[in-house]
């Protein structure tokens, strides 16, 4: 509710001022340039609790944790941590290797054949 009030007052703030300036003759262009002008000046001495209000309303609709993961994902990693053993570093090598190739056994290295 505070975010619909401090837009309905800032919305009075800008069209009061451009009535006012078109009914004076002024061009349109000037006339809302002027208008934003006030509002901003208004806005920004004499509102600074309806803002404050309408951010923390802002802030309590948009500002909770997002779940990254999927309920599956979730379920998946609970039974892959139920199996036990060691975790992997996520991103790391594959467990057995320490430098993640697979290598033949007695191949590690050259043979001289001369």
């Amino acid at each position: 509710m505070a975010s619909l009030k401090y837009f309905l007052i800032r919305t009075i703030l800008f069209v009061v001022p451009f009535a006012v300036f078109m009914a004076l003759g002024i061009s349109p262009l000037l006339s809302a340039l002027y208008a934003v002008l006030i509002a901003f000046a208004i806005n920004y001495l004499f509102l600074l609790r309806q803002r404050d209000d309408a951010a923390q309303e802002v802030r309590e609709v948009f500002g909770g944790r997002k779940q990254v993961r999927s309920s599956r994902e979730l379920e998946d990693a609970e039974a892959e941590d139920a199996l036990g053993g060691e975790p992997r570093p996520e991103g790391g090598p594959a467990a057995g290797h320490a430098d993640g190739k697979d290598k033949p056994e007695g191949k590690d290295k050259p043979e001289d054949q001369a």
